[in-house]
């Protein structure tokens, strides 16, 4: 390909990767408003390049095809080694006609793969034409299962559409839910039992610091002690409240029911419902959670998805992955829970 030089952006050219980003994939997109966005997610301060892999134009200087990716060592250095990585942007310039920019759009791509150490990489919420060349090139490509727990407190749904009350869990041991300060947490305190392997840093350096977004945490117990945090986004539409889980460390299996928990914790900040999205875990373990599952083919029972801004219907999620082992995802994966607008 002697058109094109294939690199990750350097520092000193931040400005032309927002140009192609404004121009080619959303005019306005978070990435290019916020610079301190762009940091927090791409930014490498050890080799001093962005995490996107760019087609250069030889001739013209620009680059004509890009994709983001996110290690999860951009959040702790001590998980470089695991090689796990999530794909982000993902596009080429349809203004460009030569006989070289289809391989070059694919090339950047597959160029994550040969990353230092890969073992793992997924895109969450893939284009069409991205789901395409997943299969063919022989990646799977599944969807996010959504959860969710109602109030029982709520006689008329807002943001969500007929939830369905109830307890599905036949689970007699009970699990309770606290508030934690992350800050007080360490590497020791919780496993991590899903891989992608993550870590109480890369939780804090991942949610407690982001420059945009205010997140909570939640530590989950029962007898035997703490199993899980979760972490927590809350949602507010139209004076309404939702909490959303966007990512889990610990293991869910020794917990229990948290229904119990969630009503009394929703029924106290008057929320309607808690819903999170998780591939890679089985049904029944939410179920033995307390959680309903979202039946994408029931329209009459609505969890919404998109909130910046707000679209109130059920939205199928989409995630291509490549690993070596079993892979669980979660809604804070990925580049899913950034902000849309700023």
């Amino acid at each position: 390909m002697s058109k094109y030089t294939f690199k990750e952006v350097p520092q000193d050219e931040v400005e032309k990767l927002v140009e192609f980003i404004d121009k080619h994939w959303k005019k306005g997109h978070a990435l290019v408003k916020s610079k301190i966005l762009l940091d927090f997610q791409h930014f490498n301060s050890n080799k001093g390049t962005y995490n996107f892999i760019v087609a250069e134009n030889n001739e013209t200087k620009e680059y004509d095809a890009l994709v983001g990716f996110i290690p999860t060592s951009q959040y702790d250095s001590n998980l470089s080694a695991q090689g796990d990585y999530w794909g982000a942007i993902w596009k080429f310039r349809t203004d460009v006609v030569n006989d070289e920019i289809n391989n070059a759009a694919f090339y950047v791509w597959h160029k994550i793969f040969r990353l230092p150490n890969f073992q793992s990489y997924a895109a969450i919420g893939i284009s069409d034409i991205a789901k395409r060349i997943y299969l063919a090139s022989r990646i799977p490509v599944e969807y996010m299962r959504h959860y969710y727990i109602a109030s029982e407190q709520v006689t008329d749904f807002k943001v969500g559409v007929n939830l369905i009350k109830g307890n599905p869990s036949r689970v007699s041991k009970k699990a309770l839910i606290k508030d934690l300060d992350i800050m007080q947490f360490s590497n020791h305190d919780i496993a991590c039992v899903y891989r992608p392997l993550k870590s109480v840093e890369y939780i804090i350096n991942r949610y407690k610091k982001h420059p945009i977004y205010h997140y909570d945490f939640w530590g989950v117990e029962n007898n035997d002690g703490m199993h899980v945090i979760f972490v927590v986004r809350k949602h507010n539409i139209g004076g309404i409240s939702i909490y959303r889980i966007v990512d889990v460390l610990g293991n869910l299996s020794n917990v229990g029911s948290l229904y119990d928990a969630m009503q009394e914790r929703m029924i106290k900040e008057n929320i309607e419902y808690v819903d999170l999205m998780n591939f890679g875990l089985p049904e029944d373990l939410f179920c033995k959670l307390g959680f309903q599952q979202l039946d994408l083919q029931q329209s009459d029972v609505i969890v919404p998805n998109y909130f910046e801004p707000f679209e109130r219907r059920n939205v199928k999620i989409e995630i291509g992955y490549k690993s070596s082992f079993p892979y669980v995802a979660f809604k804070g994966d990925s580049d899913q829970d950034r902000p849309n607008i700023l």
